[in-house]
C-alpha cells in the first residue's frame, strides 16, 4: 500500500473503528447514527433491532451528509490523493469509491471483503481491543464468535 502512495480510508462508523482500527488511517463515515425520534424512523429503528441489531450489534444508520467533506479534511491531498477506501465487509466501501469517483477521485482502490477477509499481519499496525477482522461482528453474532474462539475453532 505505501509503496505505491496509497493511503487507507476508513469508512466504517466510529464505534466499529474504535474496537479496531488501522493507526495513521484517514478516517471519514460513510454512515453514521440515526438519532432521529420521529415515529417512522422509531418504527424503522424496532424493525431493524428485530432483523438485524440484535444479531449484529449494528446501530441504527443513515448517509453522512458529510461524507465528501469528510473525505477532502481526513485525505488532506485533494482529488489527486491515492486512497485505498475499505470498511467492515466491503459493501459500504464499494458505494463510497463509487461518491469518490464520481465527485472527481481518480486514484482510488478498494479493499474487496473488506477487514472482515484481513488475516494477522495484512495491516501492520492495528490499534484497538479486538483484530481488525472482527471488528464489525457484535450483539449476538459476538457472543457466538466469542465462544468459537474459546473453542479455537476460529483464531
Amino acid at each position: 500500500m505505501s509503496a505505491e502512495g496509497f493511503r487507507l480510508l476508513d469508512v466504517r462508523p466510529e464505534w466499529e473503528r474504535a474496537r479496531a482500527a488501522v493507526r495513521g488511517s484517514a478516517h471519514a463515515p460513510l454512515f453514521v447514527g440515526d438519532d432521529d425520534t420521529g415515529p417512522v424512523t422509531l418504527l424503522k429503528k424496532w424493525v431493524h433491532f428485530g432483523y438485524i441489531g440484535l444479531w449484529t450489534g449494528q446501530s441504527f444508520t443513515k448517509m453522512n451528509d458529510r461524507f465528501l467533506d469528510d473525505v477532502a479534511a481526513a485525505a488532506g491531498e485533494g482529488k489527486d490523493a491515492k486512497l485505498l477506501v475499505a470498511c467492515g465487509e466491503g459493501l459500504r466501501s464499494l458505494i463510497a469509491v463509487r461518491m469518490l469517483y464520481d465527485d472527481g477521485y481518480k486514484n482510488l482502490a478498494w479493499l474487496a471483503g473488506g477487514f472482515s477477509k484481513c488475516v494477522d499481519g495484512d495491516f501492520a499496525d492495528v490499534e484497538g481491543e479486538s483484530k481488525l477482522q472482527y471488528a464489525t461482528v457484535g450483539g449476538v453474532s459476538y457472543i457466538f464468535l466469542q465462544i468459537l474462539l474459546l473453542l479455537r475453532v476460529v483464531k
